[in-house]
């Protein structure tokens, strides 16, 4: 079978785990759903392991003809890997792996006795038994390099002293969140401090990024030696979790900066990895503020523009003659359809909106605007664009104000019958608009350029000046307007 298992805590992408169907043959489904869940979890933290490690660790479990098959597998991002491309799905032989077979076969704890090289690199291994000693369900291998494991510094001791341990707890089960009971997975991120708390609860090691990540949180004196409840946020987010097992993620803020934890119980001690996330939440910070300024200003605008639309109405009701209300009126439509934008611009998270919904709007505000009751206009809008850039969809949304009301007044009349059609298309490089009528069709030698008609202008210089696009007419049983615009170096 296949598993799919990412990270819960840090939303890494996810590893598929291929698990045999013999790995186990329970007597009941219970035990093989608990094996499956600690073996899904144990690959959940390989990657963890392997940056804490300075190794390549990889995750086997029986499979055809007791075949140990590589399952899941991870490489360092701090050190050259023994093993530089995934092995998932690879039956290995006893002779390319044989702590793992001595291990799985043992139920304990296997380490290499001889030094192996692959790919020019020297490497010593060591497995590890996942599930019960008597019975394991599946086993981790862990190959250190040369270097890693012959010249280290005091850092590299501690991690690597730390990733065993995490090895050697996650054999008997899985790792479960504190407050969720959930399986808990995290990863390692480049700017973590690393700390291990020592049984008594007393701070054993501290990584120079941790210290100073303490420091800059106002913790005083030494480090190491000091109770993890006496860390910035350590009461909260390491103190609950020693002796208990378990794990657990927490981010807090203290003395002005912002820390996130994650906190994981060993068999002896805790491993503590902490990250300043202050800068990053600033930034967030910024970012909601400026998105909650863009919407409050498209919000005003959608009301001044309505505002504006409402003046002219009234304007219009008050004209002297026919033609003049009638342009009036067509000023309202103008004004409204980008209100409709400004509108869904207000209620978005960025500066991006449907087009397709904005069209729809404005067709829709158009059609009831000519078409009175009774009228025997049919007004069909199809096609999806999905987001547009802003700049771009309430440009095209008046140019489909336009369109459209053209369609109904000179290509059916307003009370028809008649039928007018919207259709929408986008590809990679532009979306397309196009709007068609089952009317009379041009007049005979028509060109844009010499209309004298107000809206089909504005049409022009939008699509063709404002947008870069093409706009084409045509005569193919009535009236076809065609508006491609690019979308080259746009978002959205």
């Amino acid at each position: 079978m296949v598993l799919n298992v990412g990270c819960r805590v840090c939303g890494t992408s996810s590893v598929s785990i291929i698990i045999g169907m013999d790995i186990l043959e329970p007597e009941t489904t219970a035990p093989d759903a608990a094996a499956q869940r600690h073996v899904a979890n144990v690959a959940d933290n390989l990657q963890l392991a392997a940056d804490l490690g300075y190794s390549d660790v990889a995750l086997l479990a029986p499979g055809a003809d007791d075949a140990l098959t590589v399952i899941a597998d991870a490489r360092p991002m701090t050190a050259t890997a023994a093993v530089p491309v995934t092995r998932v799905g690879e039956a290995i032989p006893r002779g390319d792996e044989p702590e793992a077979y001595d291990s799985f076969e043992s139920g304990t704890l296997t380490c290499g006795v001889r030094r192996r090289t692959r790919r020019g690199i020297a490497f010593s291994a060591t497995a590890y038994p996942v599930g019960p000693a008597e019975r394991p369900y599946a086993v981790v291998v862990r190959h250190v390099g040369q270097g890693a494991a012959e010249a280290p510094g005091k850092m590299e001791v501690a991690f690597m002293r730390l990733a065993g341990l995490v090895f050697e707890r996650l054999q008997t089960g899985p790792l479960l969140d504190l407050d969720t009971g959930e399986p808990y997975s995290t990863t390692r991120t480049a700017g973590d401090g690393v700390l291990e708390i020592a049984p008594d609860g007393l701070v054993a090691y501290a990584s120079p990024n941790a210290v100073t990540i303490m420091r800059l949180a106002g913790l005083e004196g030494s480090v190491v030696g000091s109770p993890a409840s006496a860390l910035p946020g350590g009461a909260t987010a390491v103190a609950p979790v020693l002796g208990s097992d378990m794990a657990r993620s927490a981010t807090l803020e203290v003395s002005g900066r912002v820390l996130a934890y994650r906190t994981i119980d060993l068999d002896a001690g805790a491993l503590v990895l902490v990250e300043d996330v202050t800068e990053a939440r600033r930034r967030e910070q910024e970012l909601r503020v400026k998105e909650a300024t863009l919407r409050e200003v498209h919000h005003r605008v959608k009301n001044n523009l309505q505002t504006i639309a409402s003046l002219l109405r009234i304007q219009a009701r008050r004209a002297s003659t026919d033609e003049a209300a009638s342009a009036l009126e067509e000023a309202v439509e103008r004004v409204s359809s980008m209100a409709v934008v400004h509108e869904m611009l207000a209620e978005s998270a960025d500066e991006s909106v449907d087009l397709a919904v904005a069209v729809r709007t404005v067709v829709d505000m158009v059609r009831r605007g000519l078409a009175g009751p009774g009228a025997e206009v049919e007004v069909t809008v199809t096609g999806e664009t999905g987001l547009v850039p802003a700049q771009v969809a309430t440009s095209l949304a008046l140019v489909a104000a336009e369109l459209v009301h053209n369609a109904i007044e000179h290509g059916t009349g307003p009370y028809g019958p008649g039928a007018v059609g919207v259709a929408m298309e986008r590809t990679d490089e532009e979306v397309r608009l196009t709007v068609s009528d089952d009317g009379r069709g041009l007049p005979e030698g028509f060109t844009v350029q010499d209309s004298a008609h107000l809206g089909l202008a504005i049409v022009r210089t939008v699509v063709e000046d404002d947008l870069r696009g093409t706009l084409t007419f045509g005569t193919v049983g009535g009236t076809v307007v065609e508006v491609a615009v690019p979308l080259t170096g746009t978002d959205g």
